[in-house]
């Protein structure tokens, strides 16, 4: 039964055998969707201006400078500026260190 699936119905239970490498290969494919759904979640959440201001401690205009260059990214949302949490949470960790 090698890489096989074999499903047994009793009453309104079903019973599924598989084998080892079945169960190894279908655990490390869900494992690597769930982590690249997570990735995907965690890039898209955004703060507005205001607080990456006050999390950075800089001007409004280093910010527009940091966007130019692309070192900040600037992302509008509703006609606001917004920035990726994680690029400014790794700012953050680089002036800390």
């Amino acid at each position: 039964m090698k890489n096989e699936i074999s499903i047994l119905k009793q009453h309104e239970d079903a019973v599924v055998v598989a084998s080892v490498g079945t169960l190894k290969e279908a655990f490390r494919q869900w494992s690597h969707e769930h982590q690249a759904e997570l990735a995907a979640s965690q890039e898209e959440i955004l703060i507005d201006e205001k607080e990456t201001l006050c999390r950075l401690h800089v001007s409004r205009s280093t910010l527009y400078r940091w966007d130019k260059v692309g070192y900040l990214v600037c992302r509008k949302r509703g006609g606001k500026n917004c920035y990726r949490l994680s690029d400014v949470e790794r700012l953050e960790k680089g002036v800390r260190d």
